[in-house]
C-alpha cells in the first residue's frame, strides 16, 4: 500500500501549506525536464499524486480513515506536467545552460517574497490598517499593453481580513505583452499597507505605546484606547516598571486562515494580540512638602552611611544611549581588527 505521506516526506499532522512546501521542493527536484536519472519520472508521477488526495480535504480524509486503496478509484487520471504548470508556471525546458534554476514565475505568491521573477507585471494596492483589520473591496484600473495597443482593466477585489503587508494576487496574463517574446506577462497585485499613526504590526500582533503618570503606574490605572473597532477601556492593576509592556488577548489583528476548519467555530475568528507600551513620565521636580507625603507613604530603604567626602551626582544619560554607544564602538573596534 502507498504511504503518500512518506512519499512526500511529511507527517500526518502537517497542514496544507506544509504539504504544499513539501511538494514543490520535490516537483522540482524530480522533474523530467530537469532530472535525467532513470527513476526520476516515476518519483515526479507517485510525488504529484501525493500532492493531489493529500490537498484534497474529502480525499485526504478518505484516505486517513480508509487507506489507499478507498481513493485509488476516486482519483481522476492527472497529468503531472499540467498539475505542476498550473501551481508553479515554470518550463524547465525553456532555461538555457548558463541560466539560473531559481527564477521561476509563481501562480500563487502569497506566502512567497518578491525575487528575481520573470515575466511579471506589479501593481501596489495600497491599504490602511483599518481595511486590512476588517476587510474591504477595493476597485481600481490598471493600463496594460496588448498586441492591439493600451488597455485600461478593471479591477474590484476583495481583501480577506487580517491580510498582510507583502501578500499577493496573481492575475495570469493580465500585464503588458512583450512583442519580442510573444507572450503577455503575468500582473501581481501586491498589498501594501500603510503606515498607522498610533499601531504598529508585527505579524498578527499590534503594539501601541501609550503615556502615564507616575501615579498611575503605581496605583494602577485604567487606559481609554481609541481602538480599530471603537473605545476600548483596559485595566491593570499591577506596579508599572519601567520598560515594561502589558498584554491584552484577542485584540491584535485577525488571523487569515485559508483552511476554514482552523477558526475558531463556525463564524468566528482567531486575533493576535494588543501589545502595550507603557512609558512612564516622571514629574519634572517635587517640592519639599511633596517629598515630604512620599517619604511617609513610600518605605525608604535604610543605607548605611559611613563618614567621607561628600559629593554631588548629576544627571548623565539614559541607559540606553550609553548601551548604544558602547555597541558602536565595539563595532567600529572590530571593523579597525578585520581591516
Amino acid at each position: 500500500m502507498k504511504d503518500l505521506y512518506s512519499i512526500l516526506g511529511v507527517q500526518k499532522s502537517m497542514n496544507d501549506s506544509d504539504i504544499k512546501k513539501a511538494y514543490k521542493k520535490l516537483a522540482f527536484q524530480y522533474h523530467p525536464d530537469k532530472n535525467k536519472s532513470e527513476d526520476a519520472e516515476t518519483k515526479f508521477k507517485d510525488i504529484s499524486e501525493a500532492y493531489e488526495v493529500l490537498s484534497n480535504s474529502d480525499k485526504r480524509r478518505m484516505y486517513d480513515n480508509f487507506g489507499y486503496e478507498a481513493i485509488s478509484g476516486e482519483i481522476p487520471p492527472i497529468n503531472p506536467l499540467d498539475l505542476f504548470q498550473s501551481l508553479f508556471n515554470v518550463d524547465f525546458a525553456g532555461l538555457g545552460e548558463g541560466m539560473s534554476s531559481n527564477i521561476f514565475v509563481f501562480s500563487d505568491l502569497s506566502s512567497m517574497p518578491f525575487g528575481p521573477l520573470q515575466n511579471k507585471m506589479t501593481y501596489n494596492l495600497e491599504l490602511t490598517l483599518e481595511e486590512l483589520y476588517h476587510g474591504s473591496q477595493k476597485e481600481f484600473q490598471v493600463q496594460h499593453m496588448t498586441q492591439k495597443g493600451v488597455k485600461s482593466t478593471k479591477y474590484i477585489i476583495n481583501i480577506k481580513k487580517g491580510s498582510k503587508h507583502g501578500d499577493n494576487i496573481v492575475v495570469k496574463e493580465g500585464g503588458n505583452y512583450i512583442p519580442e517574446l510573444g507572450i503577455t506577462e503575468d500582473l501581481v497585485i501586491q498589498v501594501i499597507e500603510k503606515e498607522h499613526p498610533k499601531y504598529k504590526r508585527k505579524g498578527d500582533d499590534l503594539f501601541i505605546e501609550e503615556q502615564i503618570t507616575l501615579c498611575e503606574a503605581l496605583c494602577g490605572l485604567e487606559l481609554s484606547i481609541d481602538y480599530l473597532t471603537g473605545p476600548l477601556q483596559v485595566k491593570i492593576a499591577d506596579i508599572v516598571k519601567p520598560n515594561q509592556m502589558f498584554q491584552v488577548f484577542g485584540k491584535g489583528m485577525p488571523i487569515k486562515h485559508e483552511d476554514k476548519s482552523l477558526t475558531d467555530g463556525e463564524g468566528m475568528d482567531d486575533y493576535g494580540d494588543l501589545i502595550i507600551d507603557l512609558q512612564i513620565q516622571f514629574p519634572e521636580s517635587l517640592g519639599d512638602k511633596q517629598r515630604g507625603y512620599l517619604k511617609k507613604i513610600l518605605v525608604q530603604l535604610e543605607r548605611n552611611k559611613k563618614d567621607g567626602q561628600l559629593v554631588q551626582a548629576y544627571f548623565y544619560k539614559d541607559k540606553e544611549d550609553v548601551v548604544k554607544e558602547m555597541m558602536n564602538e565595539e563595532e567600529e573596534g572590530m571593523g579597525c581588527i578585520q581591516q
